[in-house]
């Protein structure tokens, strides 16, 4: 495992890291999926010993006995060794029930780990676009820092030529040094996104890594009805409560088998330490095989199945009710992604042209200033309204990605 992980880590070394590659990463370190994983495999396992019942089973045993008051028919000290062959033909319909009700487990399991990778996934997106957003926010604040150092500079030969007041000099200098204040936070986060990414993956990312941008363009949005609908028949949390009260019923049914006989063939193979004959009598053979079939019927279990049947329709009642939850919370958190994703569509147009709004008032504003028509507060506005502006339309960018992926987790999709 620690070869693969360097060579992981050189991998990601070589050749860059990409969304899809930080999914496949996260899905193949993460804990939490190794864990359903594992939840999968042990529900498999359970499983065959359930399915195990209708193997026949093989018993070897020695038994040793010495009688304090002898009698003239018995040996003692006495000895054996014994060879039981057992088949179970028929047992109340229990063991099919209870196979059953395993492999409903096993189905529960698998969607678990379905709802696991599909959180997981989503997570991934959020901290990698969270990077991205982090990245692009230090080179806008860059080149807002820049852009007034470069002010500054003009700024004070102006001053020093007299044709402006210091005030406005003094204005400048400090919004660039805020700018750099600002630089300096923007930095700080850029490394806190880029641990939350390499938490998520469970892998260190390389200092001088290159981490790719990506399309964040998103598909038309269906009517809600359509995505309840699909929701309803996706979500594989919804099957896997489906699957839960399927194996209660199977419980049941296996209880119900105790109620009806249970029929067992057997044969078995003694092999004595001595013979023992009386006259012409043989009372103890050397060696015995037996053939038998085993019937028995239990009237009365001292209210054991009853109870564990009531039991069983308490659960699976409690059972009804949380898919009906459930299905409530979805619905909820369908109505708010949904409404969030038209919202940051929205945002994204906003952005996009208050960017270019912004960009051309302040080259407008910027130009009138070096002529002295506008006054260094005007000036000084503009240079943040773009800078606002421009990380405004990124965060857009991205989170209405992020939102369109929410969208999708919520109605159980792939793409919508």
């Amino acid at each position: 495992m620690k070869i693969v992980l360097i060579l992981t880590s050189t991998y990601v070394g070589l050749f860059g890291l990409t969304l899809s590659e930080s999914i496949d990463l996260a899905i193949n370190n993460s804990p939490k999926v190794s864990i359903s994983k594992s939840n999968i495999k042990y529900n498999k396992h359970i499983k065959d010993e359930a399915t195990s019942a209708y193997h026949p089973t093989l018993d070897a045993g020695f038994a040793w006995q010495k009688l304090q008051n002898e009698i003239s028919t018995s040996v003692n000290p006495n000895h054996n060794f014994n060879l039981s062959l057992k088949y179970n033909v028929f047992n109340g319909f229990s063991d099919s029930s209870t196979i059953n009700s395993k492999e409903s487990d096993l189905q529960v399991a698998k969607l678990e780990d379905n709802a696991v990778i599909a959180d997981l996934k989503l997570a991934v997106t959020v901290a990698y676009t969270d990077y991205l957003k982090a990245r692009k926010f230090i080179k806008a604040q860059e080149e807002q820092f820049v852009s007034l150092t470069k002010q500054y500079e003009n700024t004070n030969v102006r001053y020093e030529e007299g044709i402006i007041a210091k005030n406005d000099l003094l204005l400048i200098d400090v919004e660039r040094l805020n700018a750099q204040q600002a630089l300096i936070k923007a930095k700080s986060d850029l490394i806190v996104a880029k641990s939350n990414l390499e938490n998520i993956i469970a892998i260190d990312i390389l200092e001088n890594e290159k981490i790719d941008d990506f399309d964040a363009s998103v598909q038309e949005l269906k009517d809600i009805e359509y995505l309840y609908e699909q929701m309803m028949n996706n979500r594989s949390e919804i099957k896997a409560m489906r699957f839960k009260n399927k194996s209660l019923l199977f419980q049941r049914d296996a209880i119900t088998g105790n109620y009806l006989p249970k029929v067992n063939l057997e044969v078995s193979h003694q092999i004595n330490g001595e013979e023992k004959i009386s006259g012409t009598s043989v009372i103890q053979p050397k060696d015995q095989t037996t053939y038998g079939v085993n019937v028995t019927w239990s009237f009365y279990s001292g209210g054991r199945n009853l109870a564990m049947k009531k039991a069983l329709l308490e659960k699976n009642n409690q059972q009804r009710f949380q898919l009906h939850q459930l299905k409530l919370d979805l619905k909820k958190q369908l109505i708010q992604v949904y409404q969030g994703f038209k919202v940051a569509k929205s945002a994204k147009h906003v952005a996009t042209r208050s960017k270019e709004s912004a960009k051309e008032n302040y080259r407008i504003t910027s130009d009138r200033y070096s002529y002295g028509d506008v006054d260094t507060l005007t000036l000084l506005v503009s240079q943040s309204n773009l800078t606002q502006a421009v990380n405004a339309n990124n965060d857009a960018y991205y989170n209405l990605y992020v939102a369109y992926k929410r969208l999708q987790r919520v109605v159980g999709f792939n793409s919508l």
